[in-house]
């Protein structure tokens, strides 16, 4: 993985841009963000919309944990009960960390999309440490 005219975080960015399972974490916190923010603006308590799905505050708790393993049908409850339109797609651009989600070291550094290129040569994050 090592190259050495490429910096540390930008090798990592390449190399998570490829991860299905950390692009699935950056998937299911996008949804549960959005689902917050729709809430909010709505003014649904988390109660009101476990009735509205027809299930248990507590499986509302669980999908709040963004899981990345949320299927479609979840999403489509979710839209249906906040009466607002799901929307999923495939870019055409490359993958990138999405704008506010960021990883954190065990060095404390953070690893987002507005800091690779600006941090890169000053952290040098342990790959095992990294969480999203």
């Amino acid at each position: 993985m090592a190259n050495e005219n490429i910096p540390l975080l930008q090798q990592y960015e390449k190399e998570y841009s490829e991860d299905p399972e950390f692009i699935a974490q950056g998937l299911a916190l996008k949804v549960t963000e959005e689902m917050l923010q729709c809430l909010d603006e709505k003014g649904v308590s988390q109660t009101e919309l476990a009735d509205q799905m027809e299930v248990s505050r507590a499986h509302i708790s669980h999908i709040l944990r963004a899981k990345p393993n949320m299927t479609l049908l979840t999403i489509a409850k979710i839209a249906v009960a906040l009466k607002v339109k799901p929307d999923v797609c495939l870019d055409t651009e490359p993958w990138r960390i999405p704008s506010g989600l960021s990883l954190t070291v065990n060095n404390g550094a953070t690893l987002s999309s507005e800091n690779v290129a600006a941090n890169a040569a000053d952290i040098e994050p342990n790959l095992e440490a990294i969480t999203a």
